[in-house]
């Protein structure tokens, strides 16, 4: 079979990075592969609120806020779940409830010596109309009362995963608390009945981060 040069109207789809491309996040224990074509679509900035599909738009955003969420959680082992709430009327500002977790994460670090420990949050809207309450993870054992002093605003709870299979290894725990976060991520995105677009928290903002 002989072999000949691409016809001249099939230049412009010729591309050398074209074909399957995959990512390996190892310390998550996972990784994943797309195709990328020869034609490539420019992509282009809109607005906040502006797109095009925005059902689309959010069940996108809230996919790849859930993937980064569990490859955080697992990459850093985060085990335990806690629960924050507030007393009286609650709390319904999505700013504020930012603002009162900065406070809590700084104050709790304090109370561990200083030393920064990764640790993920992430809001949920109380059905009953009480507000905002936050869901966490954290990678280590905390004292239920150091929680309850950085907290300071109303009730805490705390758990480690446990009643897994024998063999288990923190990885499998931290994948389980991921699952639990990512339900309430992908609820904050996709119900346009707790969306509120301009305050909604973007992926880095759902605390992937190392506490500051």
């Amino acid at each position: 079979m002989s072999s000949s040069a691409p016809h001249p109207s099939l230049h412009s789809l010729a591309r050398p990075d074209a074909g399957w491309r995959f990512t390996l996040y190892p310390e998550a224990g996972e990784g994943g592969g797309s195709f990328h074509s020869s034609i490539r679509r420019v992509p282009s900035y809109v607005s906040r609120g502006f797109a095009a599909d925005p059902e689309r738009s959010a069940a996108e955003a809230g996919r790849r806020a859930r993937a980064t969420l569990r490859r955080y959680c697992s990459a850093n082992r985060l085990n335990r779940l806690g629960t924050l709430t507030f007393r009286g009327s609650g709390c319904h500002d999505p700013e504020l409830l930012r603002l009162h977790l900065g406070e809590f994460f700084r104050s709790l670090r304090s109370s561990l010596g200083g030393t920064a420990f990764p640790y993920a949050w992430v809001p949920e809207w109380h059905k009953t109309g009480h507000g905002l309450h936050a869901h966490f993870a954290v990678g280590r054992f905390i004292k239920r009362s150091l929680i309850e002093a950085a907290w300071g605003h109303g009730f805490v709870h705390i758990k480690l995963l446990g009643d897994l299979p024998v063999g288990s290894s923190y990885l499998s725990e931290a994948r389980i608390a991921a699952g639990y976060l990512s339900k309430y991520v992908a609820k904050s995105f996709a119900d346009p009945s707790v969306r509120v677009l301009g305050l909604l928290l973007t992926p880095t903002e759902y605390r992937a981060s190392i506490a500051d």
